[in-house]
């Protein structure tokens, strides 16, 4: 199972995908979302469509591919992962890193 929760709210173990925030310290994860938008719902939506297109045209040798491949080691070590970000209960860009994590979406083809 890979969870999405808020960071601000969650109080256990998890891997931040996020921007740098200097208020919790956090360094900014190679799979935050570098695009912006307004917190709504309708907003949130097109930034996570925005990333899975920029995520797909990725190499596998980019630094978020490689992250991606850590984070599938260790869910596949642990059979549980929680991934930590701000959007939670809005739509999160966390999901398309789970279809990645999981199999369901790729990196750009050498061939492409």
């Amino acid at each position: 199972m890979i969870k999405i929760k808020n960071y601000s709210k969650y109080s256990g173990q998890g891997e931040y995908i996020g921007r740098y925030n200097y208020y919790y310290g956090l360094e900014p994860s190679p799979l935050s979302n570098p695009y912006a938008g307004r917190a709504n719902y309708k907003s949130k939506l097109k930034l996570v469509d925005k990333f899975k297109k920029y995520l797909k045209s990725l190499p596998e040798n980019s630094l978020q591919w490689k992250e991606i491949r850590r984070l599938q080691n260790l869910y596949e070590d642990d059979v549980e992962l929680t991934l930590l970000c701000w959007c939670d209960p809005l739509p999160c860009h966390g999901e398309v890193i789970r279809s990645a994590i999981l199999g369901d979406i790729h990196p750009k083809s050498v061939y492409e």
